[in-house]
């Protein structure tokens, strides 16, 4: 179990890592500097955000989601119910023995 436990903490911080580095950061900071120029409005409109490069910038996000979900949520998961399973056997065979 230690193990689904220490890939998971890694999963979910290189994860987040990923979505930071390619995607918030630089999408963030573009978008600052759009409202500076033009307005806060149109930093949150649809124009600024379908323009090409704040899209590829969405889609050097996918393998970073991937890593989260698959490497950080699943044995997560994974973990969550094996220690229900074992804390209700334990339940059980309590209850059973007088």
């Amino acid at each position: 179990m230690q193990k689904w436990l220490r890939l998971s903490f890694w999963g979910l911080n290189f994860g987040l890592a990923g979505m930071l580095v390619p995607n918030l950061f630089p999408g963030g900071v573009l978008q600052l500097f759009d409202a500076i120029r033009n307005g806060y409005w149109h930093a949150r409109s649809p124009a600024f955000s379908d323009q090409p490069l704040i899209t590829a910038l969405e889609w050097a996000r996918l393998p970073a989601d991937l890593a989260f979900i698959l490497l950080g949520v699943m044995p997560l998961v994974i973990v969550t119910l094996l220690t229900y399973r074992h804390a209700c056997t334990k339940k059980f065979v309590k209850e059973t023995i007088p």
